[in-house]
C-alpha cells in the first residue's frame, strides 16, 4: 500500500481538452467554416473557457475516485468511513500522564486529602486531573498521585424523541474519552457496535469524527433499546489530548482545588511534577491508519499469529493507563501445553516523535485486554522495549541560488518522515540506501555524502530506531565553497 500513488483515472488536462475541441470543430464544420484558431480569436477564447471548466470537473472526479479506496484516500473523514466497513476505529488524540507530588510545609496529626479529580495546570493552561485521592498520611509531608491530562465536562446533550437510531453530538471538540452517559436516571453502557444486542440492552455507540467531535447513536428497539420519549440525556466526558500534554518537569504547579484534613479544615498544599509528563500523542496519522487497518481486519478479532498480537497491541488505548505506541510479539517458548507470547512494548514519549517505557499499569491493562482475544493455551508476558536514536550528519551539495536554511527544513521534514514512529516497526533496520534516496530526492539537492550513518543499521527484535540529531553542512554546486553548518 505504501507504494501506491494518487490515481489519474481520467487522462485529460486543459491543453488536451482544447486540442480535442478544435479537432472536433474541424471535423464537424470543416476548415472553410472556421480556420482561425489563434489565441486572440473570440471562438478560441470560448473553447479555452469551456476547457478550463471541464478540466476542473475532471480533477474533482479524479479526487472523488481516489477517496473511495483506503490506500489512496487523503481526507481523514473518508479514511474513518472506510475503516468502519472493516470495524476498525482509528485512534484519536491520547492524553499524557504525570506523577504529581503533593506537599505540605508542616506535618499534621491527621491525614490531609486532595480529592480525586482535582485540577492542576501549567502557567500556559495545560490542565491535568488527579486519578485518585491524594492522601498525605499523618506525620508525613508529601505523597505522590497519578494525574492525566485533559478536563472533565458534564453536559445535557438533549432529550429523546422516542425514535430509532437517534443521534446527538457532544458540544465540545477534542474529546478523548466518554466517561459515562445517563438517560433519565439510569446509566447506559458504551458499545463498539449497536448490532448483536437485544431490544432491552441499554447501550449507545460513541464515534469520533475527523474534527474531534463525538456522535452518540442509540439503537432501534431491535438492536439496542430506544430511550423513552422526553427522557433527558446527559454525558460526562473529557477533552484534551495531544503532545502539548507532555509538559516539562516542575510546570504543573497551579492548583484549583482545596485539600482538607480529617476535621474538614482547609490545608494549604503545593503541587508539582518532578518528571516529564509522557504518553500524549496526536490522533493516529493517515499513514498509520492505512498500514494498521488491513492488519486489524486480518486478525478477525482473535489472536493467533504474531501479526495478530501486534495489531491488537498497537490499537489498544486505555483512558486511565495510556496507549501503546509500538509493540513486538515473539514466541518465547513452545511446549506441549502452551505458547508463551512475550510482548516488548513502548508508549509515547515527552516530545512528538519520541517514545518512552510503558508504565506497569499500562502493561497490566494491555495484558487484560489481550486475554479477551488470545488462544486459550497462550500465556502472555509484557516487557519493556528499547529504542535507539540515529543521528544524521554529512555534507549536502545544493543547486546555485538556493538557501541552505530552506533545504535544511526540507531535509528535516524528510528524515522525520523516514523515521516516523507511526510507520516504523520494532526490529526494522534502517537501510543506508533508503537514507540516501530520501535526501537525494529533495528538490534542490544535487548530492549528499553521509558521515553518519555510514552503513545499514540493524535493530534488535525489541528495539525501535528513532530520529536523533540532524547536523549537515552545505556547499553550493560548482562554487567549491563550503556553507554554514546547521
Amino acid at each position: 500500500m505504501a507504494g501506491l500513488k494518487r490515481f489519474s483515472y481520467i487522462d485529460k488536462d486543459h491543453a488536451s481538452i482544447v486540442a480535442d475541441c478544435i479537432a472536433r470543430i474541424k471535423e464537424v464544420y470543416g476548415e472553410e467554416a472556421w480556420n482561425d484558431f489563434e489565441e486572440d480569436n473570440s471562438g478560441v477564447m470560448l473553447v479555452e473557457a469551456f476547457a478550463y471548466i471541464a478540466d476542473l470537473l475532471l480533477f474533482y472526479l479524479d479526487r472523488q475516485a481516489n477517496e473511495v479506496y483506503l490506500p489512496t484516500a487523503t481526507e481523514r473523514q473518508n479514511l474513518i468511513n472506510l475503516c468502519k466497513l472493516i470495524a476498525y476505529n482509528p485512534s484519536g488524540a491520547k492524553a499524557a500522564q504525570a506523577n504529581i507530588t503533593v506537599s505540605i510545609k508542616e506535618a499534621r496529626d491527621s491525614d490531609v486529602t486532595l480529592s480525586k479529580g482535582a485540577q492542576i495546570e501549567t502557567q500556559n493552561g495545560v490542565m491535568f486531573e488527579t486519578q485518585d485521592d491524594a492522601v498525605i498520611k499523618a506525620g508525613e509531608l508529601s505523597c505522590v498521585v497519578g494525574a492525566i491530562e485533559g478536563e472533565t465536562h458534564e453536559d445535557i446533550i438533549g432529550s429523546s424523541n422516542g425514535e430509532a437510531f437517534q443521534e446527538f453530538y457532544l458540544p465540545l471538540a477534542g474529546v478523548i474519552e466518554v466517561v459515562s452517559l445517563t438517560v433519565g436516571e439510569h446509566e447506559w453502557d458504551a458499545a463498539d457496535s449497536i448490532a448483536d444486542h437485544t431490544p432491552s440492552d441499554k447501550i449507545y455507540m460513541a464515534e469520533l469524527d475527523a474534527w474531534g467531535r463525538v456522535r452518540i447513536t442509540f439503537g432501534d428497539g431491535v438492536s439496542g433499546q430506544i430511550p423513552r420519549e422526553d427522557e433527558r440525556i446527559s454525558v460526562v466526558y473529557r477533552v484534551g489530548g495531544g503532545v502539548r500534554g507532555n509538559v516539562a518537569p516542575n510546570t504543573l504547579t497551579t492548583m484549583r482545588e482545596i485539600a482538607l484534613d480529617e476535621q474538614g479544615n482547609n490545608v494549604p498544599v503545593s503541587v508539582t511534577n518532578l518528571n516529564w509528563a509522557s504518553g500524549g500523542a496526536e490522533p493516529q496519522s493517515a499513514e498509520s491508519i492505512k498500514q494498521q487497518a488491513p492488519l486489524w481486519f486480518a486478525t478477525q478479532k482473535r489472536c493467533v499469529t504474531q501479526s495478530d498480537y501486534e495489531s491488537f497491541a498497537v490499537s489498544f488505548n486505555s483512558p486511565e493507563a495510556g496507549a501503546i505506541a509500538k509493540a513486538h510479539a515473539v514466541v518465547r517458548e513452545r511446549s506441549g501445553e502452551a505458547n508463551i507470547i512475550r510482548y516488548y512494548v513502548l508508549t509515547y514519549g515527552e516530545q512528538e516523535g519520541s517514545v518512552a517505557l510503558a508504565s506497569q499499569a499500562l502493561k497490566d491493562a494491555l495484558r487484560e485486554y489481550i486475554s479477551e482475544y488470545q488462544m486459550l493455551t497462550d500465556w502472555i508476558e509484557v516487557e519493556d522495549g528499547k529504542w535507539r536514536e540515529i543521528n544524521f550528519k554529512g555534507v549536502i551539495t545544493i543547486s546555485p541560488g538556493l538557501k541552505a536554511g530552506i533545504i535544511l527544513d526540507k531535509v528535516e521534514d524528510t528524515l522525520k518522515s523516514l523515521m516516523n514512529i507511526e510507520t516504523r516497526e520494532m526490529g526494522e533496520a534502517l537501510r543506508i540506501s533508503d537514507a540516501y534516496a530520501a535526501i537525494d530526492n529533495i528538490e534542490g539537492v544535487e548530492h549528499v555524502e553521509l558521515e553518519s550513518p555510514s552503513a545499514t543499521i540493524e535493530a534488535d527484535n525489541n528495539e525501535l530506531l528513532i530520529l536523533g540529531e540532524i547536523n549537515f553542512s552545505f556547499k553550493i554546486q560548482g562554487s567549491g565553497m563550503n556553507g554554514k553548518n546547521f
